[in-house]
């Protein structure tokens, strides 16, 4: 779950929903050269499906009993995540083993920086054994058709990039693969240009809640179900200042 602070209230965006925008914003890049190839539809399935894992956990959201906080998706317990990264890969590779192995990639990406901790220790040894099993079995585990893979890759993190800035409202600019991205209120300007000048829309639903302190899980689902859901719309371009330069 991501959990955005608005004020008095709590944004609460899905994982899912954050990965279908995420979809979206890939299907809009124009740059990576890994988009006009024939593993295209891997690519953009892998980006949509990459956090399918987190359905059941995002399903029975819980609070940090510590703060009464919504748990967001960085600050929830590790064991969650060890359960629920191989129940996503295994569930997408059933479709498509390249989307799989790059789903795969993906957690061992965003997760290195627990590589040297003890407890993340299985999680590396297990995802890293599913994807090698799946890239030999798609014969891209060495050499051109790895650099391929990783190509391909590049595009599943981007867009969960800057899917992520967007639902979370991160004004720090971000810099992913080369791109710097700035969030400016609703709009998402990014540099170089990865949309051939095309203005991309943004749309994520979201539940909005009271910012306050939660007495149990029991309490923040009452909230969240006793709400509709609303739109949060933006837009995604190319960063071009009015020299004409990308900045």
């Amino acid at each position: 779950m991501i959990v955005r602070d608005d004020g008095d209230s709590f944004l609460l965006i899905t994982q899912p929903e954050h990965a279908r925008l995420a979809r979206d914003i890939v299907s809009a890049i124009r740059t990576e050269p890994a988009l006009r190839g024939g593993t295209r539809d891997s690519i953009l399935l892998a980006t949509l499906e990459h956090d399918n894992g987190w359905q059941e956990v995002d399903s029975g959201p819980t609070i940090d009993p510590a703060t009464g906080r919504p748990c967001d998706f960085i600050n929830g317990p590790a064991r969650v995540k060890h359960e629920l990264w191989p129940r996503g890969i295994r569930r997408v590779a059933q479709v498509d083993l390249r989307a799989g192995a790059l789903i795969a990639q993906h957690a061992l990406t965003v997760y290195s920086y627990r590589a040297g901790e003890p407890e993340w220790q299985p999680f590396f040894v297990a995802i890293t054994a599913l994807r090698d099993d799946m890239l030999r079995q798609i014969a891209c585990f060495d050499g051109p058709p790895r650099d391929d893979f990783d190509r391909e890759y590049r595009c599943v993190r981007l867009g969960d990039s800057f899917s992520l800035q967007f639902c979370n409202g991160w004004a720090k600019p971000q810099v992913t693969f080369g791109y710097r991205a700035e969030l400016n209120g609703s709009s998402l300007a990014i540099s170089p240009d990865p949309f051939g000048e095309s203005v991309v829309p943004l749309r994520v639903l979201a539940r909005r809640i009271g910012a306050r302190r939660y007495v149990n899980d029991a309490d923040l689902r009452a909230a969240l179900a006793a709400v509709e859901p609303e739109w949060l719309d933006g837009c995604a371009c190319g960063d071009v200042p009015s020299s004409g330069l990308p900045r």
